[in-house]
């Protein structure tokens, strides 16, 4: 059986029964289906091209497809869905066709990532860093609508990967909802009544895997859009950026019909108060921490004769980073840091 295209066809089937304009992509492969799967054998990131020009075909070709340009849901599953939100983690709205929001059927996420971050003829596996392809570390305030669909005893994409996922929208304040059927079903798409049986009332158990698409088109919209510094023809001949002291975002921004139309230096056009006319730029993504949130977990003597790291000064003084018992539990971290003595490796944050 073909998981992926059955089930593909399967919910297209439901889509267009509920009236949706259905478009499945079949999108180039990065990694080889022989005995040597566990190689990159071409540049993934031509899969994002072919998401991108599907998009923007769609987009010129609105009329003839019936298809609203605002209302484009991207929809992936496994593999597709860590493809979706990939896209849509770096897609801009005006360089390329943003969806209006995204449903995720047990999207592959940390092994979609690690594929997309290698290079071709390589292999995956070993890939520590990609967060540069890791839809999870890309959420930002401008992620559209997400739902999320997976099972918790899917047997290829761990529980972890889809709570971690949801807690990084969270935090972005991305409008999402996310459903996690805890028992049955695996990698693959269960009868629709228990997706709807685990969330409390939001979806009917009569309905269909389209109903995902319409709660995705009702969740609020992103407040804000990713907004590059695109320099004109004539600043990139001549090493001009878009600084926003200049004279050209004084006098070009909002004012020039060339700046307007291809959206010139947006991000600085923006900072200077004369950002394009209905578009709000997402302020930067704040780079991550350097430092750890430490604990200060006290020994178990301590926690017997009812001490804290705070009030053992004492040991704080003759233990950390020299008991090798206190090292290999970490404990008092904070204290000890505090103290000047943290353990290696670690820089607690303030």
């Amino acid at each position: 059986m073909n998981l992926v295209g059955d089930t593909v066809e399967s919910a297209g089937q439901q889509y267009l029964d509920a009236g949706y304009t259905v478009a499945v992509l079949y999108y180039r492969l990065p990694r080889s289906e022989t005995t040597t799967s566990w190689l990159v054998c071409s540049d993934p990131y031509e899969v994002l091209d072919d998401v991108s020009s599907a998009m923007t075909h769609l987009l010129e070709n609105a009329a003839d497809y019936n298809v609203d340009a605002d209302q484009i849901v991207l929809s992936g599953f496994s593999a597709g869905g860590h493809l979706a939100s990939l896209y849509s983690s770096l897609c801009n709205a005006r360089s390329s066709a943003c969806p209006a929001g995204q449903v995720l059927h047990f999207p592959f996420m940390e092994k979609g990532s690690k594929i997309f971050c290698s290079e071709v003829g390589t292999a995956f596996n070993a890939l520590q860093d990609y967060d540069e392809c890791f839809p999870t570390v890309l959420v930002d305030n401008a992620t559209p609508p997400t739902i999320l669909y997976h099972a918790s005893s899917d047997p290829i994409v761990p529980t972890s990967e889809m709570t971690d996922f949801v807690y990084a929208l969270g935090q972005q304040g991305t409008s999402y909802e996310y459903y996690e059927v805890l028992e049955g079903g695996g990698h693959y798409l269960v009868p629709f009544s228990q997706v709807a049986a685990v969330s409390d009332g939001v979806l009917d158990p009569s309905g269909d895997y389209a109903s995902l698409i319409e709660r995705a088109l009702m969740l609020p919209n992103p407040s804000c859009v990713r907004c590059d510094d695109i320099v004109t023809p004539w600043m990139k001949d001549n090493g001009k950026t878009c600084d926003v002291t200049t004279w050209l975002i004084t006098n070009k921004c909002v004012e020039d019909e060339q700046w307007v139309t291809n959206g010139y230096c947006r991000s600085s056009c923006y900072d200077a108060g004369r950002g394009y006319v209905n578009e709000v730029c997402c302020p930067p993504p704040t780079p991550p921490s350097s430092c750890t949130e430490c604990s200060d977990d006290a020994t178990p003597w301590m926690e017997n004769n009812a001490k804290t790291c705070a009030t053992s000064p004492s040991s704080i003084e003759t233990n950390c980073n020299e008991n090798g018992w206190w090292v290999s539990n970490a404990y008092c971290q904070l204290s000890c840091f505090a103290a000047g003595r943290g353990y290696e490796g670690i820089d607690c944050c303030d």
